[in-house]
């Protein structure tokens, strides 16, 4: 069975972490900056930052984990049908082929 852990999927899920990282790292080092700010408000402020970037760094975790789950399973999946099904799967293959054909030619010749 084929890998589904591609270097394509790993460009893209590395390119996500590293954006929602630098954002949080933002929003650190905003809260870090106002660290020597004495305010009450402020200082609640602060509070509720730092417990949101927890959930956040939490929440995306869970959520890539899932997403990798998922695609796993979804990949298996179409794995294990196109095993049962071969022909099936060559005929649309060849119908979707036949159509994109055909679309292609009459662009190219309705063009001229």
């Amino acid at each position: 069975m084929e890998s589904y852990d591609s270097p394509t999927m790993r460009k893209v899920s590395e390119f996500a972490n590293g954006q929602v990282d630098n954002f949080l790292d933002s929003v650190d080092d905003l809260t870090r900056a106002l660290k020597d700010v004495e305010s009450p408000d402020i200082e609640r402020v602060r509070a509720k930052v730092k417990l949101a970037l927890i959930a956040a760094k939490s929440a995306v975790a869970d959520a890539a984990s899932q997403v990798r789950t998922q695609a796993r399973d979804v990949g298996k999946r179409t794995d294990s049908y196109v095993r049962e099904n071969p022909w099936q799967v060559i005929g649309v293959a060849a119908v979707i082929g036949l159509a994109v054909g055909i679309l292609t030619s009459r662009r190219s010749s309705s063009g001229r």
